[in-house]
């Protein structure tokens, strides 16, 4: 089984492969593609734009030719991986779709951690789906500058600040702490195991591996 990962962050990939190791995955069972410029353009212009569509779609078609699934990493693409799946006979899946089904199987009250202000809006809407016909209503937050701190590539800040705020989450009354993006995986060892967190690539994963 050959899993492409379509990442916008090249930080990405030691995350997942870290994942993978976890979960006892094959070695090489991951293929890693980063196209950066894809983020870049959607935080350039506030939203996704056509060409952003086109130009992932064009991506995941060449990654299926040699893959038996895909994984889009970065949360603000999601959307894009959504309207995708139905037009390949391949699993294509968004990272963060795991994660809100496996949020919503735990029963838990939720508290969604995001870092990117162009993640935020559509991290809302997915979530705001999966749970729409259930009494939980998630409450999704932005951890404000956090973004900025891990442009500037200071990972032990930025963890630091996701693990303080998953802790505020907690004593405001919290169950599940769900951290919505792919960058914020490396908080979770900061956050007391007595605690009950979900990372994205852990959830995509067990998800993918699944269903191919």
């Amino acid at each position: 089984m050959r899993i492409a990962c379509l990442h916008t962050a090249a930080s990405n990939i030691g995350i997942f492969e870290q994942a993978a190791s976890r979960l006892v995955l094959p070695a090489g069972q991951l293929h890693h593609i980063v196209q950066s410029n894809l983020l870049e353009e959607a935080e350039k212009h506030g939203d996704i734009t056509q060409t952003i569509s086109s130009q992932t779609l064009r991506i995941i078609t060449e990654l299926l030719e040699n893959a038996d699934a895909v994984l889009v990493t970065c949360s603000t693409l999601g959307t894009i991986a959504d309207a995708a799946q139905s037009s390949f006979n391949k699993p294509v899946l968004r990272t963060d779709r795991a994660l809100a089904e496996q949020a919503l199987e735990s029963g838990l009250s939720v508290t969604v951690l995001c870092t990117a202000p162009t993640t935020l809006q559509p991290t809302t809407d997915l979530f705001r789906q999966v749970f729409a016909d259930t009494p939980i209503t998630p409450d999704i937050r932005l951890i404000d500058k956090a973004w900025d701190i891990f442009r500037s590539g200071d990972s032990a800040t930025y963890n630091r600040m996701i693990a303080d705020a998953a802790e505020t989450a907690y004593q405001q009354g919290a169950q599940l702490v769900v951290l919505a993006q792919t960058s914020m995986a490396g908080a979770s060892a900061l956050i007391s195991r007595e605690r009950k967190v979900l990372d994205a690539p852990t959830a995509a994963l067990l998800r993918i591996t699944a269903e191919v």
